[in-house]
């Protein structure tokens, strides 16, 4: 059509027109359409090429020849427009080497031009990174803006590794997932998180792209391995400012502990740190590794570095724990203080103090110098001095010391210098190394204790393979010399080489010179070659007294053996309670990593029981295999197998109950671990077990599900115990039997008849039990005994849910040392589903009863507490039933109620006879304990049945309440710390408390309220009281438990006040009967420290105090006290009180510190009247002083009687026989628990003036007393006196007489119990009377010691000593004597000459003749007076044979008792005859 129209118009163009030159066609369409479809055809063909493979593969070449060999990827596929997989990448720079595996990329480049790079998926495999020189100082960058948009959505990182320079192995970090998005504005990171080997880090975050880079990032770091009951601990971190002045701050717990820091930085400055603060509290270094002591660090750290190079700095750490030693996991350290001044060129470290408490402490100095052309550290040199520690405070089995000297280090150049010179009396340590180009050089070290000394020198490097080079002599080293070890003698050498890298190997010999250990001779040589998986070489020989051990050869590769020997033929040389002899041989092979080792041993009189050490001649021979079985890392277990036989084998020389002699051969097997088994076959031979016939066999199998092959026939005596079968598994029976109808030839400690019978079936899930058992007259190990025993039971047959459960205990007449039974019996009837139980038991203060109904399902028991009461003393009634849930384990069966994993009690109302007791819930759950209740209107007079205590001297109506909410956690180790945390709160609700039986005191109570919390290891109590009588008190105390425990370490706060009206309450609580004491009291108080050792200070005030103890004659009043109490001071600044005459103060000071006590007490008495009853008065004046210190502990004075007056106790009147025991008293003659001597005895120098005015009454005597006696004690050792104390004026009746006491002198020169005597006494005649042999003046004089008293008589004039006697008596010569009158002399010629208790003449006389009677007596029959010499020769019968002094008359007696009332007499002699006694006595 176009070409149409241009035909037609041109004859019309050429009409009007000039002629135009012809038109040519337009092709530009044409030639635009035909490019079009070139570039069509070439994009076409440039994306189709770009998406091949190969094309991808070509494009990683290009880029690796690029880069010169810097970049190399292999392993290319995918697509450049997608998805595409990079197997292996490394880049490599001068200074670092990076290396990735396993790249897959999904990407979308059309998106490049609305968002730039975006990739939706990075996965990488494994990323490492290893620094391969140090690059210099990191510069800041110029621009961080990305040339183009990037985002990535979703990278992952299974595992990057990062390794510094010149390591081996590098840190770990595994599943690092991240989103990154960048642009010229800035870089967003989110998401961020990473495994580490210490937790999970999470992060995200933004960075500015220009400068000055503004940065706002958090950071977290969680713990993903947490023990049990424990929270994990975490980090947290906050970066902000920008890359010119970053700010960092963090915090973190762990446990109990807490801190927080903040860092001032310039990353890109010549000083990246300009400030920090550090503060950290609760730190415990246990909690962190359970093989470190415990403690709680309080840590301070501040340091600043200005601009102009300043720098100035604090370190304080602070152990508020409990102190103690390093083998009682305590940490002895309690402060550290440091402080840093000066600049970057020179440095200086100030006030250093590391404070190890009661052991010592160091302190120190230093500086650090440093110019431009140092390349090292500079000049430096860090000194540290102490002038005591003591070794004992820091491990109690040290001795204690004063070690005194310095520790310096100092840097020259490249060299670093470490010097210590340490020393005390005896005891010397002399050190000196060096590090220089990195080779640490120990010059020389050496250390000396008494006569002995260790010398210690070598080499390590600390670069390339670490090689080093040791070398140790010792000379007469003494372990003893440092405290409480072993005592030795031992010369020895000891040399090792070897490297660290990159495989540990070490080569070692040593050799024993004559040494001694124990007391034995010791000596040896040997060397080894080891490495990780290899032990070579060895030959070895050490020799202790007569024992040997021996090794030789290798293990760790394919047939190596190591051979070994011992031979102990005197085990007492390394053990002293040990005796016998053994022999031993073996060889270990296999690996390191899972070693093996037969055995061969010989025992001989083995034991360790002295008294069993002569009769022991038993042997013992085993040969075996054990092998260790595990992966390491994993749980690994020993597995053994052996056999062999005993001949005359005693269990008591292995301290058993029973001695025997057991002859027999076993084998056995076994593994140990979670999965144990074993297995043993023991056939014995005829052997004695407690001296009574024993044989028989037992062979089982058992592991901790299943027992099998069980065949047992064990006879002692005509006793049998046997078992046959096995259990466990379906279908399995285990019958056993018991028939012991002799138990008493086990021994006195066993006695009685047992029989019983049964059968075992089902699974240690669900057990099947018969039994019949039947006991009578009971006694076992000495210690349980039951009068009747009956037992019957019938659980499971196999039915589940329906298996019966019925079963009949009953016990009567049950003793275990005070405790009693009368009668027990436990009940069950019903099914395994559906059951009951019952108990029932009756005492002399109970009568008790607990029912319970439930069944067991599912492996748990659910049921009700239907019934519990008592009736007895202890009264109490469960008002209604109460749910109760037992669970176990998984798998645990029925035998897991032994120990459920969960217990449940709720809603649990238990009625006292007054009030009652409302358990709301108890649970356990696992290792959890947790329970809630509450208490109301519980009368005080029930819990005083609890407590002797408590109803000797508390009563009256006083009405408690109480609630009390509890969380327990037990470890999840054995010896891992419980966490506890709850409260218990006791308070009055109504009534009033009677204190003391006697003097009865009632305190007028208006409140008392006790509550103790416990939160985060804390425990926090408080107590108070408000009374007429008793005043007001408030109590309130902070004390951190120690590993889930109050004990005397564990941290102690507290703050007391008190203001009591009147302290007579206080009074019974002393325990002394009839005890009354009044006045005020106010106690203002506070303290630290620990509970063991608290802290205190305050002031306790007293006044108007009085002390009356009627019973003593002790009667003070106007009373006043004044206390302060100062840290571990105690200051007495004033105790005064007045008698019914005169006064006594006493003011000073007592110390506690150390676990010691010093004491600095000053008494002044006054014409003070101590005592004052009618028969006891005493006056007393003068002055005592009690010190204590390091040195002496002395009790010193003089003290006066101004005015006293004893009157004794007559000597006849009624006392307990010796025999007689009251219960609460201490028996006479016995000691219940010898004392340990005390360190420091008490030393005493007193002396004692009897004054003017002394009087002492009793006993016959009436006498006025003087002198004066010093006494003096020390070391524990028998008092000793010096001194004399006479008669001024006196008399003594005896005899109906009353003798004139002329003089009476005790001289004291040694013992203060064995004076010398001299005393003599006269019956005076009429005054004015002329003596003469008709008139005489009779006496005794007493001469000797009080232990060796000698008596005689005297006369004015002199006769002889029967008219002596005579005119003593009876007031005139023997000439006139009438017949009753020489009974009289007789009498007193017995008491003259047999003295007084305890034996005189008559009983030393009857002593060396062996009689048990000898004595003068009147004796109707014979007419005179006779001697009586008696014999006792049983137990009822007594021999006597009477002589007349005077005739020839004689009598033979001998008494037979039938019983204790009927007694038979035969007598010969004069006069015979045959009598009947009967006897009644009336209590």
């Amino acid at each position: 059509m176009a070409d149409t129209d241009t035909s037609a118009s041109a004859p019309a163009a050429r009409r009007v027109g000039k002629a135009l030159p012809p038109v040519r066609p337009r092709r530009w369409p044409r030639r635009l359409a035909i490019g079009i479809a070139v570039t069509a055809a070439l994009l076409a063909a440039g994306y189709w090429y770009g998406g091949r493979e190969s094309t991808l593969q070509t494009l990683a070449q290009k880029v690796s020849s690029a880069s010169g060999g810097a970049i190399v990827i292999t392993g290319v596929t995918g697509s450049l427009y997608g998805s595409m997989h990079l197997k292996h990448v490394v880049f490599r720079s001068p200074d670092q080497l990076i290396t990735g595996n396993d790249i897959d990329i999904d990407w979308s480049p059309f998106q490049y031009l609305t968002k730039g790079i975006a990739i939706s998926k990075l996965d990488v495999a494994s990323l490492t990174m290893q620094t391969l020189r140090d690059s210099g100082p990191a510069k800041m960058p110029v621009s961080l803006a990305p040339p183009f948009q990037l985002a990535i959505d979703n990278a992952r990182l299974a595992k990057v590794t990062m390794i510094g320079l010149g390591a081996t192995t590098g840190s770990v970090l595994s599943d690092v997932r991240f989103k990154l998005q960048g642009d010229r504005n800035k870089w967003v990171l989110q998401d961020g998180s990473a495994v580490t080997p210490v937790g999970q880090v999470s992060a995200s975050g933004s960075i500015g792209a220009a400068r000055p880079f503004k940065l706002d990032a958090t950071a977290s770091l969680t713990q993903l391995r947490v023990a049990a009951g424990q929270k994990p601990a975490q980090l947290n971190l906050r970066a902000g400012g920008d890359l010119n002045a970053t700010e960092v701050a963090a915090t973190g717990q762990s446990g109990a502990a807490v801190g927080d820091a903040k860092f001032s930085l310039a990353p890109f400055a010549d000083i990246p740190l300009r400030a920090m603060t550090i503060n950290g509290r609760g730190i415990d270094p246990g909690f962190f590794n359970p093989a470190l002591p415990t403690a709680d660090l309080t840590l301070a750290v501040t340091a600043t570095i200005g601009a102009n190079r300043d720098v100035a700095g604090k370190v304080s750490i602070d152990n508020k724990g409990p102190a103690g030693t390093i083998d009682k996991q305590r940490l002895p350290l309690r402060a550290m203080r440091g402080a840093l001044t000066g600049n970057l060129a020179t440095l200086r470290v100030s006030d250093v103090l590391i404070d190890f408490g009661a052991a010592g402490k160091f302190t120190g100095s230093g500086a650090v110098a440093r110019t431009i052309e140092d390349t090292g550290l500079g000049t430096a040199e860090f000194v540290l001095h102490t002038d005591r520690l003591d070794l004992k405070q820091l491990h109690s089995r040290m001795k204690a010391t004063k070690i005194a000297g310095d520790i310096k280090l100092a840097n020259a150049a490249n060299q670093q210098i470490l010097i210590a010179k340490l020393a005390e009396s005896g005891m010397r340590l002399d050190a000196r190394a060096t590090l220089a180009d990195n080779l640490l050089t120990i010059e020389q070290a050496q250390l000396v204790a008494g006569a002995g000394r260790v010398d210690l020198a070598g080499t390590a490097s600390l670069t390339g393979e670490q090689a080093f080079k040791i070398n140790a002599n010792a000379t007469r080293f003494n372990p003893a010399a440092f405290g409480d070890y072993p005592a030795a003698d031992i010369n020895a050498a000891i040399n090792a080489s070897g490297h660290v890298a990159p495989a540990w190997k070490v080569a070692a010999d040593f050799a024993l010179r004559p040494s001694r250990l124990f007391n034995q001779p010791l000596s040896g040589k040997g060397k080894f070659d080891a490495d990780a998986a290899h032990v070579s070489n060895v030959a070895a020989t050490v020799a202790l007294g007569r024992n040997t051990v021996d090794l030789r050869g290798s293990f760790g590769a394919p047939g190596e053996r190591l051979l070994w020997t011992l031979d102990g033929r005197d085990l007492s040389a390394a053990r002293g309670d040990l005796y016998g002899a053994v022999k031993a041989s073996g060889a270990v092979t296999g690996t390191v990593a899972a070693p093996r080792t037969t055995f061969v041993v010989d025992a001989n009189g083995l034991g360790w029981v002295p008294a069993v050490r002569k009769a022991d001649n038993g042997t013992l021979r085993v040969s075996g295999e054990a092998w260790l079985v595990g992966a390491a890392g994993g749980a690994r277990v020993v597995e053994a197998k052996a056999s062999g036989s005993a001949q005359r084998f005693n269990p008591a020389a292995f301290g058993a109950f029973l001695p025997g002699s057991i002859n027999g051969t076993f084998d056995a097997s076994g593994r140990s671990g979670a999965d144990w088994r074993g297995a043993v076959n023991l056939a014995l031979q005829p052997s004695t077990l407690s001296n009574a016939p024993l044989w028989g066999h037992a062979r089982l199998a058992a592991d901790a599900r299943h027992v099998s092959n069980a065949d047992i026939d064990l006879h002692v005596g005509p006793n049998v115990v046997a078992a046959k079968g096995s259990f466990g598994a379906g279908g399995d029976k285990l019958d056993w039997r018991i028939d012991a109808a002799q138990l008493a030839v086990l021994g006195p400690d066993f006695g009685g008849a047992l029989k019983g019978a049964g059968t075992l079936s089902g699974s240690m899930a669900a057990p099947s039990l018969t039994l019949a058992l039947d006991g009578h007259n009971l006694r076992l190990l000495g210690k349980h005994q039951v009068k009747l025993l009956r037992a019957s039971a019938s659980v499971g047959s196999g039915q589940g849910a329906a298996d019966p459960l019925v079963s009949d205990v009953e016990i009567t007449n049950y003793a275990s040392g005070t405790f009693r039974v009368a009668s027990a019996r436990l009940q069950t009837s019903g099914t395994r589903g559906a059951h009951g139980l019952r108990l029932a038991a009756r005492g002399e203060d109970f009568d008790a009863l607990a029912e319970v109904r439930g069944g067991w399902n599912a492996g748990a028991w659910n049921g009700t507490v239907a019934t519990l009461q008592n009736r007895g003393r202890y009264a109490l009634t469960l008002q209604a039933p109460a749910p109760l849930r037992l669970a176990v384990a998984p798998g645990a069966g029925v035998m897991g109620l032994a120990s459920p994993q969960q217990v449940s009690l709720s809603n649990a109302v238990i009625k006292l006879p007054e009030g009652s007791v409302t358990l709301q819930s108890l649970d356990k759950t696992g290792a959890r304990w947790t329970s809630k209740g509450a208490a109301t209107g519980v009368p005080l007079n029930y819990l005083a049945q609890f407590s002797q205590g408590m109803r000797d001297n508390l009563s009256g109506d006083l009405t408690l309440g109480a609630q009390w909410a509890v969380d327990m956690q037990a470890g999840a180790a054995p010896a891992a710390a419980p966490a506890l945390k709850g409260m218990l709160h006791v308070f009055r609700e109504k009534g009033d408390l009677v204190a003391g039986a006697e003097v009865p005191v009632v305190l007028g109570l208006r409140q008392f309220d006790a509550r103790a919390d416990v939160a985060d290891g804390v425990l926090r109590m408080q107590l108070e009281l408000d009374g007429t009588r008793a005043g007001r008190a408030r109590v309130d105390a902070t004390a951190r438990m120690i590993d889930g425990r109050l004990g005397n370490a564990s941290p102690l706060t507290l703050s007391a006040k008190a203001d009591m009206g009147s302290i007579a309450w206080l009074a019974p609580l002393t325990g002394q009967p009839a005890l009354e004491m009044d006045g005020t009291l106010k106690v203002d108080l506070t303290g630290a420290g620990t509970v063991g050792t608290p802290s205190l200070n305050g002031s306790v005030n007293g006044d108007n105090l009085a002390l009356r103890w009627a019973e003593q004659g002790v009667k003070l009043r106007n009373g006043q006290l004044r206390a302060q109490l100062a840290g571990d001071q105690l200051v007495l600044q004033r105790l005064a009180f007045d008698g019914a005459q005169g006064r006594a103060v006493a003011d000073g000071a007592v110390r506690f510190a150390g676990g010691e006590a010093s004491i600095n007490l000053k008494l002044v008495a006054d014409k003070l009247e101590v005592l004052s009853r009618p028969d006891r008065i005493l006056v007393v004046s003068g002055q005592t002083t009690l010190t204590r210190d390091a040195r002496k502990f002395a009790l010193e004075g003089k003290l006066r009687a101004d005015r006293a007056l004893i009157e004794l106790a007559p000597q006849g009147r009624p006392t307990m026989s010796e025999d007689v025991v009251v219960i609460g008293r201490g028996r006479n003659g016995t000691v219940a628990k010898e004392k340990e001597a005390p360190s420091l005895p008490l030393t005493v120098d007193l002396e004692a003036d009897l004054g003017n005015e002394f009087r002492l009454r009793g006993m016959g005597v009436d006498a006025e007393l003087a002198g004066v006696v010093r006494l003096r004690a020390a070391g524990g050792r028998t008092p000793r006196a010096n001194g004399t104390i006479r008669v001024v004026s006196g008399t003594y009746a005896a005899y109906g007489q009353k003798l004139a006491i002329d003089r009476g002198v005790l001289t004291f020169s040694g013992p203060y119990d064995n004076p010398a005597l001299s005393i003599l006494a006269v019956r005076k005649r009429p005054e004015g009377e002329m003596l003469s042999e008709t008139n005489v003046e009779a006496g005794v004089e007493i001469r000797g010691t009080a232990q060796s008293p000698v008596a005689k008589l005297v006369s004015t004039p002199s006769v002889p000593d029967s008219e002596k006697l005579s005119w003593l008596v009876l007031g005139h010569g023997m000439e006139g004597t009438s017949g009753n009158e020489a009974g009289v002399l007789s009498a007193a010629a017995g008491a003259l000459l047999g003295g007084g208790k305890g034996g005189g003449f008559q009983s030393r006389l009857a002593n060396s003749l062996g009689v048990d009677e000898l004595g003068l007596s009147q004796a109707k029959g014979l007419e005179s007076t006779v001697v009586t010499v008696g014999k006792r020769i049983s137990a009822r019968a007594y021999l006597s044979f009477e002589q007349g002094a005077t005739t020839a008359s004689s009598l033979v007696r001998l008494r037979y008792k039938l019983n204790p009332r009927i007694t038979l007499q035969f007598q010969t002699g004069t006069n015979t005859a045959l009598d009947v006694l009967y006897s009644w006595a009336f209590d």
